[in-house]
């Protein structure tokens, strides 16, 4: 990555981050509105219970944990000096170090543990003991698996980043129509699985929208110091 294109991108990712407070600050009830409108009263978030829902939330789990183990072993590979992951050392490593920076250590083991938001499931306005707080607001309600950021949000980013990054070797091997197909799953998939935690109660808009935006800090980080504009590596 160039310096120019580092720059571009963060100042989009700065824009992002600007919109995305602006918007939870002027509609602090927006996070509550979203979720209500997947909630029954007497039922509770129903959806939850769709097998059909279910399905791109677990395959996106399961290609993450996927994506970062193949990382791993390409990274070491690659440091041991082993054929092609030798070759493609810095992707092996950018994607295992975005996966463990972003969704392991910022979201599931930092942010969530600081914030301490309860879940939408588990406020008192839709049926459980919790009290709703704003994104911006740390309350120490929840003391473990908490809301604020939604850690598989951050890894569906994640796993969207990986899909960009090995784009040119999928348009090389897959021929066309496996690329579209592809380039389909790695945008339809991660949407896919992050609505999935907000039509069933499990997160609020703002915890997954953060989590989008924290994850692509880490890529943009990792991206200027290992993906350098000509190496193909």
């Amino acid at each position: 990555m160039t310096r120019t294109d580092f720059l571009r991108a963060l100042l989009a990712l700065m824009a992002a981050y600007g919109l995305a407070i602006a918007v939870f600050l002027v509609w602090p009830g927006l996070d509550l509105a979203i979720s209500a409108a997947f909630f029954t009263r007497g039922q509770g978030f129903v959806l939850a219970k769709d097998a059909v829902l279910e399905a791109p939330r677990n395959l996106s789990w399961d290609l993450s944990i996927g994506a970062m183990l193949l990382a791993a072993t390409g990274t070491i590979l690659g440091l041991a000096g082993v054929g092609p992951a030798r070759a493609h050392l810095r992707r092996f490593a950018f994607v295992f170090l975005l996966f463990l920076f972003g969704p392991v250590l910022l979201a599931d083991t930092l942010l969530k543990h600081v914030w301490g938001r309860v879940r939408p499931a588990n406020i008192v306005d839709f049926g459980a003991s919790g009290t709703f707080t704003p994104f911006w607001s740390p309350s120490g309600q929840c003391v473990s698996n908490c809301s604020f950021v939604s850690g598989e949000a951050a890894g569906a980013a994640a796993l969207a980043v990986t899909f960009l990054v090995f784009a040119p070797f999928a348009r090389r091997w897959l021929g066309r129509a496996g690329f579209v197909a592809y380039a389909a799953a790695g945008i339809a998939l991660p949407i896919m699985a992050i609505s999935n935690r907000i039509i069933t109660g499990r997160h609020f808009l703002s915890d997954t929208v953060f989590a989008v935006l924290v994850t692509l800090t880490v890529a943009l980080a990792l991206a200027r110091v290992l993906l350098p504009a000509g190496r193909a590596g």
